[in-house]
Order: structure tokens, then C-alpha cells, then sequence
């Protein structure tokens, strides 16, 4: 028989002194230090930055719900507007009133082309108006232009210099008819510099549809930059304040005022002057010389009006003459009595 083998008998290690582990260390080598202290920190780090992701969290979400409460607030005003848009429109129906009517209906539709019922409300203006149904003519096919795509663009190039943007966009769009696949980084920018600079000067020029459409299409090349928002933003105020011509010279004034300030259009002061004197009238009818003053002052420093300033002179008369305190009366001074002279007593003998 083959001897069986014995298993080795390992040593128990609670048996192992200390000074056997010593010695049997390898010399030069070195004792690892304790991980308890490491470990603690990496802990303690981790808290921290737990801590640290807690207190971004809570500030991102106190943030975006305060965003989204101004956002809420501000889709309500828009909402609250629309729907007073629609039914002063209405009442402009009912009235005979029916270019204003169209023009209340038709800024409804460019915030919300859905809005319920504004697009049949604005047929029967339409139709109220006579306004004839355009037929199409058919037009001359114009001549396609044979420039290579190069030469194109750099004509292109040649326009926007010259701030010609009407040329500018046709020779983009000959290019790219001819060729879609040329440089179509280029084009595009070219193009969106071009609707853009277009939208910008007709809003300019007090053409805010006209402006509108082109910044809406340079959107679809690119983002609009803060400029082009803002003079957005000012074409539908405009749109919106011009609105309220003939029915509310308080608010139509009101809103006229920061486009006047601002230079929005050309005719924006005018349109200012004006609403700010219908609504001095009011004022002075309904017996509020002051605050007809103050309008008419506002209309003729964004205005000149020299017809008017004598009735503007006028108010301010009459408001000055109602804001002076009253005479404080002169006391009479009251005569001190004359005093009267003692009787003398005179002795005889």
C-alpha cells in the first residue's frame, strides 16, 4: 500500500506572537499603515459631496419653479389678451366696425392660428368688407438665370454688401435650384443673415407683417439673436396697441408710449401723439383738466402738433387754476378803544 500522505498542520494565527511576524518580514520592507484613517476621510468626502449634489438639486428645482411660474404667468396675460382681442372683436362686428374687427381677429390668429373661432370671425369681416377674392394671374416664367453656383454665390456676397436683400435672397435661391448640395453651410448663413436684416427693417418701416414672416423664416435657419427677438417683441405690441385704436385711447396710448421711447418704428411716436391727445380729450370732457394737461403735453413732446397747443395751454390754465390752494383771507385788524379820560374833581373853598 502507498502511505497516505499527511496535510501539513498550519499554524493558527491567533497563535503567532507579534515579534514571529516581525521577523518574518522580509528585510528592508516596510509596516502598511492602518486604512482606518483613509477610510474615514473617503467616508466623510462622500457626505459631502452627497450633501453638496442635495443642495444643487433643491437650488435647480427652486429655480425652474419659479421659471415656471413667470412662464404660467405670462401664457395667462397672452391668454387673457387674446380672449379680450376676440371679443372686443366681436362687438367691432356687431358695430359695423369691421376693419378694425379684421385687424383684431387677424393678430389673434398670428399668436395662435387655432384660436376657436377667430378665423370664421374673420371670413365675415372679410366678407362685410367686400374685400374681392384674388384670382391668379398666371405670371411669365421668369428667365432661369445659367450663372454657375459660384458665381451665384458670390453675387450673393456682392448684394449683401450693399445691403440689398431682396437680391441677396433670389440668388440664394437660384443656387440653390441649380445645385442644393453647394456649400449649403454658406448659403444658409448668407440666408439667414438676409431674412433677418429684411425683417429688421421692414418692422422698422411700420410693415409688421411683412417684418414678422421674414424673422419667421430666418428662424428656420437658425436662432434669432436678442435684437431680432426684441424688434419681434415690439412688432406685436405694435400690432397689439394699434388694435385698441377707436375703442381704448387709454390703453392704446399706454402701449404706444414704450414703443415712442424706444424708436420701435417710424411712425411710432405719431401713433403715440395721437392716442395720448384722443385720450386728453376724454379726460377734458369727462372734467379732468389735469389729466387732459398731462396727456397733451406727452403728445406734443413726441409730436409736433402747433394746432394744438393752444387747447394744450388751455388745460394747463385751467388745471393750475383748480390746483391753486385757496386765498388765506386778510384778518381785519380791530381798532383798540379809545380810552376815555378820567373826570377830574375839582375843590372849591
Amino acid at each position: 500500500m502507498r502511505p497516505v500522505k499527511s496535510e501539513p498542520t498550519l499554524p493558527n494565527p491567533d497563535e503567532i506572537a507579534p515579534q514571529s511576524i516581525a521577523e518574518t518580514e522580509p528585510e528592508g520592507s516596510q509596516v502598511i499603515p492602518s486604512r482606518s484613517g483613509s477610510s474615514t476621510r473617503r467616508r466623510m468626502f462622500h457626505i459631502f459631496l452627497v450633501y453638496l449634489a442635495a443642495l444643487v438639486a433643491i437650488g435647480l428645482m427652486a429655480y425652474f419653479q419659479g421659471r415656471g411660474l413667470n412662464i404660467a404667468e405670462q401664457i395667462a396675460q397672452v391668454s387673457e389678451a387674446m380672449y379680450e382681442q376676440f371679443e372686443l372683436g366681436i362687438a367691432d362686428l356687431e358695430a359695423g366696425r369691421y376693419e378694425i374687427a379684421r385687424q383684431r381677429f387677424e393678430a389673434i390668429i398670428y399668436f395662435d392660428p387655432a384660436y376657436p373661432g377667430a378665423e370664421d370671425m374673420l371670413v365675415e369681416a372679410l366678407t362685410h368688407l367686400n374685400v374681392p377674392t384674388v384670382t391668379p394671374t398666371s405670371e411669365p416664367t421668369p428667365t432661369p438665370d445659367l450663372s454657375p453656383p459660384e458665381d451665384l454665390l458670390e453675387q450673393a456676397k456682392a448684394a449683401m454688401a450693399d445691403e440689398d436683400w431682396d437680391t441677396v435672397i433670389n440668388k440664394l435661391l437660384a443656387l440653390r435650384a441649380k445645385d442644393p448640395a453647394y456649400k449649403p453651410v454658406k448659403v444658409d448663413g448668407l440666408m439667414y443673415i438676409a431674412l433677418r436684416n429684411k425683417g429688421m427693417d421692414l418692422i422698422a418701416q411700420g410693415l409688421m407683417e411683412e417684418g414678422l414672416y421674414n424673422l419667421s423664416l430666418a428662424k428656420r435657419f437658425g436662432p434669432l439673436d436678442r435684437d431680432a427677438m426684441f424688434r419681434m417683441t415690439l412688432a406685436q405690441q405694435y400690432l397689439l396697441a394699434n388694435s385698441y385704436i377707436g375703442l381704448n385711447w387709454a390703453r392704446a396710448s399706454e402701449l404706444f408710449l414704450p414703443l415712442c421711447e424706444q424708436v420701435a418704428t417710424l411712425d411710432s411716436c405719431r401713433k403715440y401723439a395721437e392716442t395720448a391727445w384722443k385720450y386728453g380729450d376724454l379726460l377734458w370732457d369727462e372734467g379732468d383738466p389735469c389729466g387732459a394737461s398731462e396727456q397733451y403735453i406727452g403728445a406734443l413732446n413726441a409730436w409736433e402738433f402747433p394746432d394744438l397747443a393752444p387747447t394744450a395751454s388751455k388745460a394747463d390754465d385751467v388745471c393750475a387754476t383748480q390746483s391753486a390752494p385757496p386765498p388765506v383771507p386778510t384778518a381785519t385788524p380791530t381798532p383798540s378803544p379809545t380810552p376815555t379820560p378820567p373826570s377830574g374833581n375839582g375843590g372849591g373853598s
